[in-house]
Order: C-alpha cells, then sequence, then structure tokens
C-alpha cells in the first residue's frame, strides 16, 4: 500500500497531569508534642510553688498526662511506620538483605501481628527477623518504656480504686515510685495515693519523653538505620 502524504499543518494541544503520591509519618509530630508537653507543665511548676487554682491544676495534669500519652503513641507509630516501610520496600531498608523487609511485609498482614501483638512485641520481631542484637527486656531501656506503657494504659483504661484497697493502681506505684520517687508532683498532698496524684508532675512527663527517645534511638541503632531525629525535631524535643 502505497504511503499517504498530508498537505498542510496539523497543531497538536497536550496537557500533562500527574499525581504525586505522599505517604505521611506522625511519630516525630506525636515525640514533639510530648516534649511540649512536659515543657508547659514544668514552666507551671516553676512559677507556682504554692497552692494553685483548680483551672491551673487541671491544665498541669493535662500537660503531664498529655506527655504520657503521645510519647507511647510515638512508640507505636515508629514501628508501624517501620512495617509499612517494610512494605514499600523504601529507603530505610536500602541497604538490607531483600529477604527481610519482605518478611516483614508478610509478617504485616497478619492479624496476630498487626492488631494483637503489643508495642514492644513489635519492636522485638522486627529485631528478631532482620537478626539484630535484642534487647535487654530487664535493664533499661526496654524496662522504663514497659513501665510507661503500663503507666500510659492504666490511664487510657482507668479504672477508679478506693485507696484504702489498691489494688492495679499499688502495682503501678511499684513500677514507677523507684523511678519518681524524687520528682512528685509538687502539687499533690501527703495524703494521696501515688498513682493517679503524686506521680503525675512534671518528672513523669519528662521521663515519658526520655525514655521514648532512648528507646527509639537504640531500636534504630541496633537496626542500623539512619538517626531518627532531624536536626530540627531534636532542637524541639527538649523537655525543660
Amino acid at each position: 500500500m502505497a504511503d499517504k502524504h498530508l498537505k498542510g499543518s496539523i497543531k497538536v494541544n497536550l496537557t500533562l497531569s500527574a499525581t504525586a503520591s505522599i505517604k505521611t509519618n506522625f511519630s516525630g509530630h506525636h515525640m514533639v508534642s510530648a516534649a511540649h508537653f512536659a515543657r508547659q507543665s514544668a514552666i507551671i511548676e516553676k512559677n507556682y510553688k504554692n497552692e494553685i487554682t483548680d483551672e491551673l491544676r487541671t491544665e498541669h495534669r493535662a500537660y503531664v498526662t498529655g506527655a504520657i500519652i503521645v510519647s507511647v503513641a510515638s512508640l507505636e507509630a515508629t514501628i508501624n511506620e517501620v512495617f509499612i516501610s517494610a512494605t514499600d520496600n523504601d529507603n530505610l531498608f536500602k541497604d538490607f538483605d531483600p529477604t527481610i523487609p519482605k518478611v516483614l511485609a508478610e509478617f504485616w498482614t497478619w492479624n496476630i501481628v498487626e492488631r494483637k501483638s503489643s508495642i514492644l512485641e513489635k519492636y522485638r520481631c522486627v529485631l528478631a527477623v532482620a537478626n539484630k542484637e535484642a534487647f535487654d527486656r530487664g535493664n533499661s531501656p526496654y524496662q522504663d518504656v514497659d513501665d510507661l506503657i503500663q503507666l500510659r494504659n492504666a490511664l487510657v483504661h482507668y479504672k477508679p480504686e478506693w485507696d484504702t484497697d489498691l489494688k492495679n493502681h499499688k502495682k503501678i506505684e511499684d513500677r514507677l515510685e523507684k523511678r519518681l520517687k524524687t520528682r512528685i508532683n509538687p502539687f499533690s498532698h501527703a495524703n494521696d495515693a501515688f498513682f493517679p496524684k503524686k506521680c503525675l508532675g512534671h518528672g513523669c512527663a519528662e521521663w515519658s519523653a526520655r525514655s521514648s527517645i532512648k528507646f527509639i534511638e537504640d531500636f534504630y541503632n541496633r537496626m542500623g538505620f539512619p538517626p531518627k531525629w532531624s536536626k530540627h525535631q531534636l532542637s524541639r524535643l527538649k523537655t525543660t
């Protein structure tokens, strides 16, 4: 068949469009919030050495409990982000044997890992799959974070107890008293129970944030990941 030749000119207008995919990690935002709450509780304690108003006492308690809760939220968000990074096979695992992110991605599809495993079990799972050194479960930073998670759970799933018949609240006291005995909430009273009154001061807020930061940094070092926190974030993680 002979070629057909067209005379004249043809104008073609092309419109190109692209959609960018963005994945937002929130663990850093949680930790910055925890540090902020700790600093705010410190400001209140510094400025009010005597009896404070009920309104300011409520504000102080909100900062302390907020620091505890979002510190644990950062811990959970961090390890979930690691599993998602393995699923996406992104740069976090670029220097790893490719079978490691594949195995982690498969584990993440298992209901028992994603939904039923505890926060610390997820961290232990990742270290084991990557054949990295496990945490010493009886020492810092693992034990601190274990205690912190129990404190968070006691607050989030709070059940009141008579101060003359403490059970679960006494368990929290036994876990935390040695860590916070010199850093008691200055606005509590002598006859107040340790949990939930004496322990909920700036000392507890600061311990929550710092323990979480230390644990996450330790985990990243064990895994051989790049530093977790940017310089900008580090400047915002001060707790006093």
